[in-house]
């Protein structure tokens, strides 16, 4: 089971740790939160939180793209080929990372504590989600990849397939801070 961790945000509203949507920006503007707030979502303890939950939603093809970048930075899967690592998500390897995890997933989980759920596309209302979490500072970038990979039209395919749900909810977010019935899902 990968961790699903939240944070707050200086009015008191929650946000969630998802990988390739912004994740290094906002840990660089809170540090702190993100540090001490050990609050796990998929946690067995059915505590329910009254506060929003800000929660970002990226097209799920670039977000693997952004992942297999991440992902081939390091040694121990440098080596291995996008087909790989859709293999991977299909379930015909062993190769399992949280990079690749489905927003779909942790936005379900979300749904069993959260009353009030907004959701905002990464990145165009990013800069609306760190306003309506309280944040006025400036919104440094910190995480630019420098290869940019491009997927085969069969690959491409796969992964849609893969992430269909994360798909359907991606075009469905119209306004930043969309609430979200989970009932949709």
């Amino acid at each position: 089971m990968f961790p699903i961790r939240l944070f707050t945000y200086p009015n008191g509203k929650k946000g969630v740790r998802i990988l390739k949507c912004g994740y290094i920006s906002t840990m660089t503007i809170f540090p702190d939160s993100l540090k001490n707030d050990k609050i796990l979502l998929n946690q067995q303890k059915w505590e329910k939180y009254h506060e929003p939950l800000l929660f970002p939603f990226r097209d799920p093809v670039k977000r693997f793209i952004s992942g297999v970048d991440t992902v081939k930075k390091n040694k121990k899967h440098e080596n291995y080929s996008i087909d790989d690592y859709i293999d991977g998500l299909e379930g015909k390897n062993n190769f399992n990372n949280i990079h690749f995890m489905e927003s779909s997933t942790v936005l379900r989980n979300a749904c069993y504590k959260f009353q009030h759920i907004h959701l905002y596309k990464f990145p165009e209302h990013y800069e609306q989600m760190l306003r309506d979490g309280g944040y006025e500072g400036n919104i440094p970038h910190k995480n630019k990849s420098m290869k940019k990979w491009t997927l085969t039209k069969s690959q491409e395919e796969r992964v849609r397939k893969h992430y269909a749900k994360d798909i359907e909810i991606f075009k469905s977010i119209e306004k930043p801070g969309q609430k979200f019935y989970w009932l949709e899902i």
